[in-house]
């Protein structure tokens, strides 16, 4: 059976969407040459041309890697002439990319079309409907770790959301941070640098007056930052 190298990710459940796109991305590639062999567009992106797509999606996969990844993020906003390059796509049985399109459950009866279309090329279509499944604080350490500030951030809210205590939420980014580099996933530099943004955070936290507003702001702010050093 041939696999798939078009796969739609159809659905709102963003923290399930982001497991299966690690996954996809451990079968084609070390994470040591993920820059090299790994592309993020979006739909919307006004200056996006149809070039700049085809040129992503024609793209050689680097030495140590199977194929090379490309993702773009709301796919249903994406030109006639966009939707084009990837029927190509679909259709290029020797490709040597495989194409991660993220499209949301409400992108409309234009957006079922082109998935009617790209499922009939060959695109595996893979639904995550329904309510997201809860995320914890150690979710929230490992999107961290895996430089995805959007999914961190989504499940931050959620924590906040939910009333987790934001002791024990950078607690865990702490404990996540410490396995970084232990497993050396991270430089000796960066991990000194997010170790004292962890500990800045944590006296800005112990010190704040005000409470979920003024604390979820304080972790935003750390999580992005986190996600730039690893």
């Amino acid at each position: 059976m041939v696999e798939p190298h078009v796969f739609i990710f159809l659905g709102n459940d963003e923290l399930r969407k982001s497991e299966r796109l690690e996954l996809l991305q451990k079968k084609l590639f070390p994470p040591d040459i993920k820059e090299f062999n790994y592309c993020l567009l979006y739909g919307d992106d006004k200056g996006l041309t149809p070039k700049d797509l085809k040129e992503a999606l024609s793209c050689f996969p680097q030495a140590g890697a199977l194929k090379r990844l490309v993702v773009i993020k709301m796919a249903h906003k994406l030109s006639k002439a966009h939707q084009a390059c990837l029927f190509e796509e679909c259709q290029d049985k020797v490709c040597k990319t495989v194409v991660a399109l993220d499209i949301s459950a409400n992108g409309g009866k234009a957006s079922e079309s082109f998935i009617g279309v790209l499922a009939k090329a060959g695109a595996q279509v893979e639904r995550f409907a329904g309510e997201p499944a809860a995320a914890n604080v150690f979710d929230l350490g490992r999107a961290i770790a895996d430089r995805r500030p959007e999914s961190a951030l989504k499940i931050l809210a959620s924590l906040v959301r939910y009333k987790e205590k934001a002791e024990k939420i950078i607690g865990a980014i702490f404990w996540q941070w410490e396995r970084l580099h232990t497993d050396r996933r991270i430089t000796k530099e960066n991990y000194k640098r997010g170790l004292r943004l962890i500990s800045e955070s944590d006296k800005r936290l112990k010190s704040s007056s005000s409470a979920f507003a003024r604390e979820a702001l304080i972790l935003e702010a750390l999580v992005v930052r986190l996600s730039s050093l690893t």
